[in-house]
């Protein structure tokens, strides 16, 4: 049977803060990676600046979703990006510096924030080596992809991202959500992929906000254990063990995913 297999990275592939690669999770991509009918992706809010994480399993993977699907790259190849408009990024870099609150860009061989406060080193705490650069005009002379704010309370966050319909959010774990264009989701970015491989069962695993749509598109949905989100789901998707118990081998093995 052909399948295509798309994973998240952060609490799915790697944890989060911390960057760990459990040994069941590499033997689970090394061993799919083998069968010529399978296709390994992940998909991530990343931008392709913030993947050394995965520098030992890297190459197993023939596409790479980044920035919550603004960009997509085949075999190192880009074959397509959602670019924010300058204007867009203007009213919310305006009212955020107005209303003192740090607006994260994000490119792709860097990122910036408008200034850097303790809400922004919070967010950012164990997550990466490379803080983002601050520069508020940043956005002038890149492409951004995706927006970041950071609050430690997410219902105060929500409550400022009301204010600026042209974007959907998605809440990181803590301290933090991306702000990307509603049409650009890792589902979305998926369609584009299974539509060169129609004859493919779709196979999904993640854990976050911004894997909830993903999951629920596959043919087999796949929540980790650790996930916050499991009622969001739907019932008949599989629950798979907490990240931190290094069983993601063995449960894809009882479960006959592999």
């Amino acid at each position: 049977m052909k399948r295509i297999y798309i994973f998240d990275i952060d609490n799915t592939i790697k944890t989060s803060p911390g960057s760990k690669i459990y040994r069941q999770t590499i033997k689970l991509i090394k061993t799919l990676s083998k069968n010529p009918n399978y296709i390994l992706g992940f998909a991530t809010g990343r931008g392709p600046s913030k993947l050394d994480g995965l520098k030992r399993i890297k190459k197993y993977f023939k596409y790479q979703i980044l920035v919550n699907g603004a960009i997509i790259i085949e075999n190192k190849k880009l074959i397509y990006e959602r670019v924010i408009a300058k204007e867009d990024i203007k009213l919310i870099l305006d009212d955020t510096y107005k209303n003192k609150q740090s607006l994260g860009m994000v490119g792709f061989n860097e990122e910036a924030v408008s200034f850097f406060d303790d809400n922004v080193k919070f967010a950012f705490t164990g997550y990466t080596k490379k803080p983002p650069v601050i520069n508020p005009l940043f956005y002038l002379n890149n492409k951004v992809y995706q927006l970041w704010m950071f609050n430690k309370d997410n219902e105060k966050l929500l409550k400022i991202c009301n204010k600026y319909p042209k974007f959907k959010p998605y809440l990181w774990h803590e301290g933090g959500l991306d702000l990307t264009y509603p049409d650009v989701t890792k589902e979305k970015a998926i369609d584009l992929i299974i539509k060169k491989h129609p004859d493919h069962l779709l196979i999904t695993i993640g854990d976050g906000h911004n894997d909830i749509e993903m999951i629920n598109k596959g043919d087999i949905g796949v929540i980790m254990g650790n996930s916050k989100w499991k009622d969001y789901v739907k019932k008949e998707t599989l629950v798979a063990p907490n990240i931190n118990d290094n069983k993601l081998f063995d449960f894809f093995k009882e479960n006959n995913l592999l």
